[in-house]
């Protein structure tokens, strides 16, 4: 039966390296960022080496470690009616991803700073559908008519994919003078995306027996990347930022550790680079206890190669789909007491699409909804003592509901409906001495 499979099944695996869509640069890399979610300016710990490496020569002499953790709790669900008796289904994802860590370290010495740290830079979350998907409703279908009534139902449908791009930097700073300061950095990106899918196949009237087939690959790439930076006291309470990451080359290939349907090649190699991102941020200080940020971060989605949709009109490249997207970024700081320090912000993320019906023909769009997004952060960093500080932040994110047409469906005239949410809480640690 496994020829009758190829076809069916070979859009819904191939090119399925990456379930996050986009926009694949995560802003979320410690707990002072979901405390306050404008960090580019920022010079209060030492996860600035991520935000505003520049600005590492404002700390004070010493070491600086920061530690941080992420809980993410994301509800993305699209709704859909495939019109031909099964009525409407919504998908759903299932659980949470618990750990989503980083860890940055700062040398600082008068007019110079040096700085490493490991994070993850993309991806860190699982899509989990253990009763299915839209994709895999349409993989059912397809094999059903392919195998001509040898089975009636696809049953037991299951889609699991996660992506996770850890990331190394290494990189110097220093004071040209005492309003402007300059920081370098190398990046080093190590990405491993996994798939797992399966459904069964039932109700044969011939007699057949059930016939289960399941689909296991991992996809891994590495990359290079390099990171500039510049912050500038304009004024005694005024400090401008910018920063600016290259785009990072990452050919995934694919390791087959399972396939029943005949869907991949072992071996195979497919494009997903990390896009550039020009970041710019603000801080400004209106008196001794208050402090008020802003950012915009603007991701070259379109600059890089993420593949050719053969599926959407004129083989379009998917990042040409997707179009670039931007987040805006304001949050305030309040120094409530020499220990205490309370924070609230929020961002809102515009994602550029140039045809979002055929950005989501690829795997991982319908299962994690990406979407525009406005967010509220709250949190607060209490130092325990001259050399510790802890963290404790929350975020929620309100997505915008979209219709879009599924193109993979066709010839049925298939709407789908998206709606998405998700939870941060985050805890971290910044130590001095």
């Amino acid at each position: 039966m496994k020829n009758f499979y190829l076809i069916a099944c070979a859009f819904l695996f191939l090119g399925s390296s990456q379930v996050l869509a986009q926009h694949d640069n995560l802003i979320n890399s410690s707990a002072e960022w979901v405390r306050t979610p404008a960090r580019n300016a920022a010079t209060d710990a030492s996860d600035i080496v991520i935000y505003n490496p520049a600005g590492l020569v404002r700390l004070t002499n010493g070491f600086h470690i920061n530690v941080g953790n992420q809980s993410l709790f994301r509800k993305p669900t699209h709704t859909y009616d495939l019109g031909i008796g099964m009525g409407e289904k919504t998908s759903e994802q299932d659980g949470s991803d618990p750990l989503l860590p980083n860890i940055y370290l700062t040398y600082k010495k008068d007019k110079w700073a040096l700085f490493t740290g490991m994070f993850i830079a993309g991806g860190g979350a699982t899509a989990n559908y253990p009763n299915g998907t839209l994709n895999t409703d349409l993989v059912g279908l397809q094999v059903l008519t392919a195998a001509q009534g040898a089975y009636m139902v696809a049953d037991q449908q299951k889609l699991k994919a996660s992506s996770m791009y850890l990331t190394t930097t290494l990189g110097t700073s220093f004071a040209a003078s005492e309003r402007i300061s300059f920081a370098a950095a190398g990046r080093y990106l190590n990405a491993t995306n996994k798939t797992e899918a399966s459904m069964v196949f039932t109700q044969s009237p011939f007699g057949l027996p059930d016939s289960p087939f399941a689909l296991k690959t991992e996809d891994n790439a590495t990359g290079y990347g390099a990171v500039l930076s510049m912050m500038v006291k304009a004024t005694p309470k005024f400090d401008f930022s910018v920063r600016y990451e290259t785009a990072v080359k990452m050919n995934f290939e694919t390791t087959t550790k399972q396939d029943d349907f005949g869907a991949t090649v072992d071996g195979a190699k497919s494009r997903r680079d990390l896009p550039a991102v020009l970041a710019l941020g603000t801080a400004w200080s209106p008196c001794s206890k208050v402090k008020v940020y802003g950012d915009m971060n603007y991701y070259f989605q379109k600059n890089a190669d993420w593949s050719t949709s053969s599926m959407a009109t004129n083989e379009e490249k998917y990042s040409a789909m997707a179009g670039d997207a931007a987040t805006y970024s304001l949050a305030t700081t309040f120094t409530a007491s020499k220990k205490l320090l309370l924070s609230i912000g929020g961002s809102y993320t515009d994602f550029m699409y140039s045809n979002r019906d055929g950005y989501f023909t690829k795997l991982g769009a319908f299962e994690t909804a990406p979407d525009d997004n406005f967010s509220l952060n709250t949190g607060f960093s209490y130092r325990a003592t001259s050399s510790v500080t802890l963290t404790f932040a929350y975020m929620h994110a309100f997505y915008q509901d979209q219709e879009v047409k599924a193109l993979l469906a066709q010839p049925l005239d298939v709407t789908v409906k998206t709606s998405n949410s998700a939870d941060i809480v985050a805890i971290g640690l910044n130590l001095q001495f």
